[in-house]
């Protein structure tokens, strides 16, 4: 699972798609929240393996995106 903040702008779900897309990782699930029209947004995207620092960095070299990190749970 990746956690990404950001603006709440037009794009980015075109950026976090295109982004993902480029490098073959496959979006299992997205879901989408806000604060307000305007105002502060995360995203949670449940995807199908783990995604490389290196993508997760070509994303918060955006400006557009204020952070993105991984998110792993301990199931044990």
């Amino acid at each position: 699972m990746i956690y990404t903040t950001n603006g709440d702008v037009p794009g980015i779900i075109g950026l976090l798609g295109t982004t993902f897309g480029d490098a073959g990782v496959n979006i299992a699930n997205f879901q989408l929240g806000r604060d307000r029209p305007g105002g502060d947004a995360i995203a949670l995207l449940y995807v199908d393996a783990p995604v490389s620092e290196t993508v997760l960095a070509k994303l918060r070299a955006r400006e557009e995106i204020q952070s993105a990190k991984p998110l792993v749970f301990n199931l044990d």
